[in-house]
């Protein structure tokens, strides 16, 4: 072959090896950057599980005050506080709002213990995802 073509398929080959060598750069970046961040997420997940481990007690108190207060509601009838608000017994009425306050409350602190436990599902299922998508595309080692 003659020296230019020599030359060409050098220039070419040296192109190709440059290509070659950014995109695996590329794919380093890429894959770091995957980890670091699968890394970040499971570090999200142990913390919620954490969290969600330190309110267990809290929530299981809060669901039997909730039954407790539920049960409370039903046995007041609305004949028995229009009795209180006739005989203006007060000390009765004031009672039952501090109750509806205090059930409130804990329907509020309930919710937000839920919210977490839906953010504990999220991240599971984003972790599993990611576990079922890393797994499929890595070959098997022989």
């Amino acid at each position: 072959m003659s020296a230019a073509v020599d030359q060409f398929c050098n220039k070419l080959r040296d192109r190709l090896n440059a290509i070659e060598e950014r995109l695996q750069s590329v794919k380093a970046d890429v894959q770091s950057r995957s980890h670091t961040a699968e890394t970040a997420l499971r570090g999200k997940l142990d913390q919620t599980r954490t969290r969600l481990q330190g309110q267990a007690a809290r929530l299981e108190q809060l669901r039997a005050d909730l039954k407790t207060r539920a049960a409370q509601k039903i046995a007041e009838t609305k004949e028995a506080v229009n009795e209180w608000k006739a005989k203006r017994e007060t000390h009765k009425l004031k009672a039952r709002a501090d109750r509806a306050e205090a059930y409130a409350t804990d329907v509020v602190a309930f919710a937000l213990a839920t919210l977490d436990e839906a953010e504990e599902a999220v991240l599971d299922a984003v972790v599993a995802r990611v576990d079922a998508d890393t797994t499929e595309k890595v070959p098997l080692a022989r």
